[in-house]
């Protein structure tokens, strides 16, 4: 593939700079495997215009386009841009706004994709827009052996939105039956309802490192999807699902909500991961249960779903896709 790319890291939050870092170490993989693909890797805080400019890439490829920094290089230095928007359908208007200065545009979300792709044809923007789901990184998310201080039987992290609140509410009334350990931002701990029942709450963001022992720790990792954002205008909720594919990485059974009906061109339930429905707390208790005690089904669960995972959701599947994508409509030679 002949490519000069410059990565462009515009937000250094904790969820974009999991995905940036991932993203990263796949373009980097991709370059020393093909002499013809040559990147160049900054920092918007840091990035030198001039050197970019002498360096003269194909693309900026912009990681997480929330902010509005990269916007000068396409309109104003007649350097193409790629994006890729993880917020998609949470935050349409930036996603808009954002494709005005992208030659190329990736969404997390299949209706997102579709959606975008309309709204570009109707408003004369000449982005295409590519379905690009979240990656995982297997240098960061993979099994390892872990002390006990990370072990425990079910294993959630996030933000406590209301879907995981109920959740974890549900389990609540089974919670003496099994060890479950929560993660989440300190200022979310106010919203769970009864946290003192649960033994092991962790008040604080942990780092990707932390986190891939804890999920090893874990025999189920609960998955719960985000909720449905109010403020979206497009009508179209959101249908991707997140971390499901870091999670299945771990070799740990995953159990996720069914809120997100993308999730079953991934995995195929039953047999790769387990599907709940959150509006059903007998089926969710029963499933916990079930699997906790049939430990060869929830490992072989949790085989497959590695290897599954491993075979076709790293970020080089993504963006090897993605490149494909922007050859086959003109973009690369």
């Amino acid at each position: 593939m002949k490519m000069r790319l410059c990565l462009l890291n515009t937000n250094p939050s904790y969820s974009h700079k999991i995905q940036y870092d991932g993203i990263k170490e796949a373009l980097l993989q991709m370059a020393s495997e093909d002499p013809e693909f040559e990147l160049m890797k900054k920092n918007i805080a840091q990035q030198d215009d001039g050197e970019i400019l002498k360096w003269k890439p194909d693309y900026i490829f912009v990681s997480a386009p929330l902010a509005a920094g990269f916007r000068v290089w396409e309109k104003y230095r007649n350097i193409k841009c790629i994006i890729y928007d993880t917020e998609g359908l949470y935050e349409p208007a930036l996603t808009r706004d954002s494709m005005r200065y992208a030659t190329f545009a990736a969404t997390v979300d299949k209706r997102g994709c579709e959606y975008f792709n309309s709204w570009a044809k109707n408003n004369g923007v000449k982005c295409k827009v590519y379905h690009m789901p979240l990656g995982f990184s297997p240098s960061l998310f993979r099994y390892q052996e872990v002390s006990d201080e990370y072990k425990s039987d079910v294993c959630m992290a996030g933000v406590i939105f209301n879907r995981r609140r109920k959740v974890i509410e549900d389990l609540h009334y089974i919670n003496n039956k099994f060890i479950f350990r929560v993660i989440t931002a300190k200022d979310w701990v106010g919203r769970i309802i009864h946290p003192n029942s649960i033994q092991h709450l962790h008040r604080d963001v942990v780092s990707p490192e932390e986190m891939n022992k804890y999920y090893s720790g874990s025999k189920i990792i609960l998955c719960v999807n985000r909720d449905y954002d109010p403020s979206n205008d497009t009508g179209i909720p959101s249908t991707t699902p997140g971390r499901v594919f870091q999670e299945t990485a771990t070799r740990r059974m995953v159990m996720i909500d069914n809120s997100r009906p993308e999730l079953f061109d991934y995995f195929e339930d039953g047999k790769e991961i387990v599907s709940f429905d959150s509006n059903k707390p007998d089926e969710l208790k029963d499933k916990v249960l079930y699997y906790l005690n049939h430990d060869e089904e929830r490992e072989a669960i949790a085989h497959n779903g590695y290897v599954k995972t491993m075979n076709t959701n790293t970020w080089k599947h993504r963006l090897n896709g993605f490149f494909n994508f922007i050859k086959d409509n003109g973009g690369l030679k």
